[in-house]
C-alpha cells in the first residue's frame, strides 16, 4: 500500500536514498533466521521478497539512470583536477622564475668613480689594472667623447707635471724622466710635454755644468799659456727649437774661439742639430770660416781646445 503512494516521489536523485531507507527498514523488522530451521510462514516473510523484488525492479532502471549522471561528473572532475594542479604548479614555477626587475648598472659611472678614487691615491697610470688611466681608457672605449674622461686625462698630465717639478727640485732627474714618459703615454701630443722636456734638459745641463765646473776649478791659472780643454754644454731642447737666445750666445762663443785660434768639436744627437750649431757659429764673422768637426752623441755640447793661461770661454748662462 505504501509503494504506490511513494512512486511520484521517486525522482532520479531521491530514488537512491529512498530505496536504501526502505531496504534498511525491511531488514530491521525481519527476525534473524538460521539455516537449520524451517522458514516461518507469515505474511511479512512471504511478502518481503515480493516487495523487494518489486522495489528492485522499479528502482533498478531509475538507479542506473540516476547513478550514471552522478558518477560521470565526479569522474570528469577527477580527470580535470590533474590539469588544474599541473597548471597551478606551472604557475608557481613561472612565478618563482620571474624575479623583480632591477635597474641596469651604469658601468661608465662606476668606472669614472673608480678613476676618481685612484687619482686621489696618486695611482695615475700604475698599477696597471687599478690606475685612473686604466678606468678612463675603459670609459673612452665605450664612449670616446665622454667629457668627464677627457678632462680627467688632462688632470693626470698636469699632476705628472707637478710631480716632475718636485723631483727636479730634489735633484731626482731619473724619476723626473719617468714621470715625463708616463705623461706622454696618457696624452702623447699634450702641449705641456714640451715644457716638461725643457725642464729636464735644463736640469741635465746644470748638473753637467756643475760637474765640469768642479773639474775646471781644479785647473788653476798658470803663469804661462797652457792647453785648455773646455766643454760647453748646450740645452738639447733649445737646440731642437733653434732658440734665438742660444743662437746669440753661439755667435759670441764663436768670435771668442776665433780669437783664441781654438779647435772645435760640435756634438749633437742628430745631424740636423749639429749642422744648425755649425752654421750659426760660422755666420758670426762673414770674413772668416770656423773649422770644426761634427759628432753625433749626447749630450749636445761644444768641445774647445786652445792655449791660454786660464779658461776664456763662458758657459751658456741658461
Amino acid at each position: 500500500m505504501t509503494l504506490p503512494y511513494l512512486y511520484p516521489l521517486f525522482t532520479p536523485r531521491v530514488v537512491i536514498f529512498s530505496s536504501v531507507l526502505l531496504m534498511l527498514t525491511a531488514c530491521s523488522t525481519q527476525p534473524l533466521t538460521s539455516s537449520d530451521k524451517a522458514p516461518v510462514a507469515s505474511d511479512k516473510v512471504v511478502g518481503t521478497p515480493l516487495i523487494e523484488a518489486s522495489v528492485s525492479s522499479l528502482i533498478a532502471p531509475l538507479v542506473e539512470a540516476s547513478v550514471s549522471p552522478l558518477i560521470a561528473p565526479s569522474t570528469s572532475i577527477n580527470e580535470e583536477v590533474l590539469p588544474d594542479e599541473a597548471g597551478a604548479g606551472a604557475e608557481k614555477q613561472a612565478s618563482a622564475s620571474i624575479k623583480p626587475s632591477q635597474k641596469p648598472i651604469d658601468t661608465v659611472a662606476v668606472w669614472l668613480g673608480e678613476a676618481g678614487w685612484a687619482f686621489e691615491q696618486d695611482k695615475l697610470t700604475t698599477p696597471k689594472n687599478q690606475s685612473a688611466y686604466y678606468y678612463l681608457a675603459r670609459v673612452l672605449a665605450k664612449d670616446p667623447n665622454n667629457p668627464q674622461a677627457l678632462v680627467a686625462l688632462e688632470k693626470i698630465v698636469q699632476r705628472y707635471y707637478e710631480l716632475l717639478q718636485s723631483s727636479l727640485a730634489q735633484d731626482r732627474l731619473a724619476q723626473a724622466r719617468v714621470y715625463l714618459s708616463r705623461a706622454e703615454k696618457v696624452i702623447p701630443k699634450h702641449k705641456q710635454l714640451t715644457a716638461m722636456r725643457a725642464l729636464i734638459d735644463g736640469r741635465a745641463v746644470q748638473k753637467q755644468v756643475a760637474v765640469m765646473s768642479v773639474l775646471e776649478a781644479s785647473m788653476p791659472e798658470t803663469t804661462v799659456p797652457a792647453m785648455r780643454n773646455q766643454k760647453l754644454l748646450l740645452p738639447t731642447t733649445l737646440v731642437k727649437q733653434q732658440d734665438k737666445m742660444l743662437a746669440q750666445w753661439l755667435v759670441i762663443v764663436a768670435n771668442k774661439a776665433q780669437s783664441l785660434q781654438a779647435t772645435m768639436l760640435i756634438v749633437a744627437p742628430t745631424d740636423a742639430q749639429a749642422r744648425w750649431i755649425y752654421q750659426t757659429m760660422n755666420g758670426a764673422d762673414p770674413d772668416q770660416r770656423i773649422r770644426a768637426n761634427i759628432k753625433h752623441s749626447k749630450p749636445a755640447r761644444i768641445e774647445f781646445s786652445y792655449l791660454a793661461r786660464k779658461d776664456e770661454l763662458e758657459v751658456y748662462p741658461n
